[in-house]
């Protein structure tokens, strides 16, 4: 099957109200509309006149869009700070932004999830259940550490 081909775009106002409407459905990375806006087949001079105009008309937001990213991603499929990190940098999201965006992150919430996420397959008989509950949990982004003290809670309260 081939590969859906977008239309080109010759009017920069079409352009202008096609980016706005795709930026006002969802909090979007520079990088996200950068891709659109080349997809269109704009050109590099009215691509970032457009960016520029984006960005002062408040739809086009790093540091929003890290926060929701952050936000999203933990709530909906459980990810850890490892790999939410790894997913913003693959957008080029700025360091400071992701930054900002990881103090969406409440740690009780965080701690709770991870546990949640053991918890699954607990209780463990052997090693090699652990080992792969451990494994399972940094698949997700959480840090070797971060799932020692979840294995530990979950140990001792189950004593």
């Amino acid at each position: 099957m081939a590969p859906f081909k977008r239309e080109k775009i010759y009017d920069l106002e079409v352009a202008r109200s096609q980016v706005r409407k795709y930026c006002a459905y969802q909090d979007r990375c520079q990088f996200e509309v950068e891709q659109r806006l080349r997809d269109m087949g704009l050109q590099n001079e009215a691509a970032e006149t457009l960016l520029i105009e984006l960005i002062e008309e408040g739809f086009l937001s790093e540091e929003r869009f890290a926060r929701a990213y952050v936000r999203g991603k933990h709530r909906a499929k459980g990810w850890g700070r490892i790999k939410i990190i790894q997913g913003l940098k693959a957008k080029r999201v700025p360091e400071s932004c992701i930054r900002l965006g990881l103090q969406e992150l409440d740690e009780q919430g965080y701690q709770n999830t991870l546990v949640g996420l053991l918890e699954k397959t607990w209780p463990w008989t052997g090693r090699a259940e652990v080992y792969a509950a451990s494994l399972s949990a940094q698949r997700k982004g959480y840090t070797w550490n971060e799932i020692q003290e979840a294995i530990q809670f979950l140990e001792t309260e189950a004593e």
